[in-house]
């Protein structure tokens, strides 16, 4: 694979994890949609995902095979949480909540902005409820897999071809 055919995957990764990042707090901050713990897990799935594409995107020697095959693993663990939480959105009437999960306390040291930051990685909703809003369309949970299973298939592409120029 060249080399500008996996700077492009590894681009085209940063760019559509931002945006559902993007997206994701958008519902939340904006639209007062609660994320559960699932959403949490498939956020940090996705900061990996953009960490281990940005960081392939960046550094072009021996490591960047593994920076990829980290990232396409992040996806492909979104991408099972996604799967996961659109089954628990098909079984919505027999699951009543999700437990909840609070990655960071909430400090005056952090300023303004901490409490904002801590309540995007703290999960307290519904799976159920949260997987079944709507952008453009569809759930959230199809989105979800949607993103995470390309980037996922298009990153481990990339990791192999990155590999192989090593």
């Amino acid at each position: 694979m060249r080399k500008y055919g996996i700077d492009g995957i590894a681009a085209f990764a940063v760019l559509s994890g931002s945006a559902a990042l993007g997206i994701v707090l958008w519902l939340q901050f904006d639209r007062g949609t609660a994320p559960c713990s699932l959403c949490i897990y498939q956020r940090l799935a996705d900061l990996l995902m953009i960490a281990g594409a940005g960081g392939a995107l960046l550094w072009h020697g021996g490591m960047r095979p593994a920076l990829l095959w980290i990232a396409a693993l992040a996806a492909l663990g979104g991408a099972a949480a996604g799967a996961w939480q659109w089954h628990l959105v098909a079984m919505a009437p027999q699951v009543e909540s999700c437990s909840a999960v609070r990655f960071l306390e909430t400090s005056p040291a952090w300023g303004p902005w901490g409490s904002d930051f801590a309540a995007s990685l703290s999960g307290q909703g519904s799976c159920a409820t949260a997987g079944g809003k709507r952008w453009l369309g569809l759930p959230i949970t199809h989105w979800s897999v949607l993103v995470f299973g390309g980037n996922a298939l298009l990153l481990g592409i990339a990791a192999r071809g990155a590999r192989h120029r090593a």
